[in-house]
């Protein structure tokens, strides 16, 4: 029997941080979000967020983090190292985007490698904008558009990558602006031994 995408990742969540390879992907793309001008009177939403290796590196630099996910064992992970910042400016939520939009808007809505496991992703996608304030930012990372080969075992995905022009008119036609791509990691995997780069994109876009 297939197994659940929740279930999959509630089994995961406590050894989760200890892949290197996962850690340095989640730096990289915390770095790159970190230029986006961020302060203090900041709250974001981490949705998709895991043990928070993304949204953790940012939480020192906003008001509040409120990490969501729809995984109850990796928030338990983040709400335990999110009790240990000096700062202690984090919570965690469940919640599914696909059924239900957020009680609340936020000043930045952030989706690390979240986004190629969720099937509905146009719903997703206008609940990040109705999700956020007027001007606030978004922050997508995920993987460039593959061949499927990319995950060694079925892990949930719904999408093998994404286009990143028609990703670009996606955001576009939900209303978001000042849409910019960068690539900020790669990942290199043997398939069938031969050598694979998979390249990581963030897209950063405003509410419009």
């Amino acid at each position: 029997m297939k197994q659940n995408l929740t279930e999959h990742f509630d089994q995961a969540a406590a050894n989760w941080d200890k892949k290197q390879r996962r850690v340095r992907l989640a730096h990289d793309i915390s770095t790159a979000i970190g230029r986006l001008p961020l302060n203090q009177e900041m709250t974001a939403m981490d949705y998709g967020c895991g043990t928070g290796l993304v949204g953790l590196a940012l939480a020192p630099k906003l008001k509040w983090l409120t990490g969501v996910d729809t995984s109850e064992a990796m928030l338990s992970v983040l709400a335990e190292k999110g009790a240990k910042l000096s700062k202690n400016n984090v919570s965690t939520r469940l919640l599914d985007l696909a059924l239900a939009s957020s009680p609340e808007q936020f000043d930045l809505v952030i989706c690390s490698m979240a986004l190629h496991h969720i099937e509905n992703m146009d719903k997703v996608l206008a609940n990040f904008f109705a999700a956020l304030n007027p001007d606030g930012y978004l922050a997508v990372a995920d993987l460039d558009e593959e061949d499927g080969s990319f995950h060694e075992q079925d892990a949930g995905e719904k999408h093998n990558g994404f286009d990143r022009q028609k990703l670009q008119r996606k955001l576009a036609d939900i209303g978001f602006r000042d849409i910019h791509f960068q690539t900020v990691h790669a990942i290199d995997k043997s398939i069938d031994g031969e050598q694979k780069s998979f390249p990581i994109f963030l897209v950063t876009a405003r509410k419009s």
